[in-house]
């Protein structure tokens, strides 16, 4: 099966189904098979809820037919909309874990993740940070990275879900050499940047000696093996640099100096991305959004984006 994507629904309390719902049209238009791993009573709930249209052939598995189907992981759920539970955080699981087994079976060649609410999910028994860190589990992958990327600017994370008081602790010469080769392999020789940790890349060790001691050892190695990087620079310059074209992508050491920049340039029109994953596999640029879960003013463009992308990394 060629171009064949799965679609998980997320948190059922959220803003996935609308999203969703609101996206039928468009995906529909794109005439590949398409497969939601997710609940027909939570969209039909939605569908209500909205006055969104919901008609949508239901499958057992996927199958080798354009068009938009539903894989009915479980039909009902009980939630409440906008609120945290251990029913939706299993739910959540439960549609996530169905797509990565038709995804290692090879009956979807691309999974598009809506957002989890990590509280629910780990009320719901998940043990792990986020999709990116579930993935690489599930898939058996030792070297992967989460990249998020608009038109303008190109991010990978060299830590993703932790506190920033562990931040450093986590910064080791070995970790940023293998995201500096997944990058390279992934996107085929890029020119990469490395942001510094701290300001002004250390100062020569007066703010901090991560650049010294860590990161530009890591820099030196990899230009070594002939990858195309510069670094540490410092954040407050860098993100600047890439616009202007000197870097194609950034290796950012932790979540927010990463996403901030993303998010301000293109919120909404974002794309996340887990390299090194034997599948595709994008997402959505921001999260359940409880306080306009129900409402109908989600906004989809973020998903719709976010299938262009993985129908393009296919290609």
């Amino acid at each position: 099966m060629q171009r064949a994507i799965g679609i998980t629904l997320g948190d059922p309390a959220g803003i996935g189904s609308e999203i969703l719902l609101k996206s039928l049209p468009f995906l529909r238009s794109l005439n590949i098979p398409i497969f939601i791993y997710g609940s027909k009573g939570v969209l039909s709930f939605y569908s209500k809820l909205l006055r969104l249209p919901f008609s949508i052939k239901e499958v057992s598995s996927p199958i080798n037919e354009p068009g938009t189907h539903l894989i009915n992981v479980i039909d009902k759920i009980k939630f409440e909309v906008g609120k945290v539970s251990q029913e939706a955080g299993k739910a959540q699981i439960a549609f996530l874990e169905r797509a990565v087994k038709d995804a290692k079976k090879g009956l979807i060649n691309a999974i598009v993740t809506l957002p989890i609410n990590k509280e629910s999910a780990r009320l719901g028994g998940f043990t792990f940070p986020g999709h990116t860190e579930y993935l690489a589990y599930a898939f058996k992958t030792s070297e992967f990275a989460m990249m998020l990327a608009n038109e303008k600017l190109k991010v990978v994370l060299l830590t993703t879900h932790v506190a920033l008081k562990d931040v450093p602790k986590l910064i080791s010469k070995e970790k940023i050499l293998s995201k500096l080769r997944l990058i390279h392999k992934s996107l085929n020789s890029p020119k990469i940047a490395v942001a510094a940790l701290n300001p002004h890349a250390g100062e020569n060790g007066l703010f901090g000696d991560e650049e010294i001691k860590i990161i530009n050892p890591a820099v030196k190695e990899a230009k070594r093996k002939g990858i195309n990087v510069n670094g540490a620079i410092s954040s407050d310059t860098v993100f600047v640099r890439a616009l202007k074209g000197e870097f194609d992508v950034v290796l950012c050491m932790y979540h927010d100096q990463g996403l901030i920049p993303i998010k301000l340039l293109g919120f909404g029109n974002s794309v996340n991305v887990t390299l090194g994953l034997p599948v595709v596999r994008t997402s959505v640029d921001h999260g359940t959004a409880y306080d306009i879960a129900g409402k109908g003013i989600a906004d989809s463009e973020s998903f719709k984006t976010a299938v262009k992308m993985a129908l393009d990394l296919q290609t």
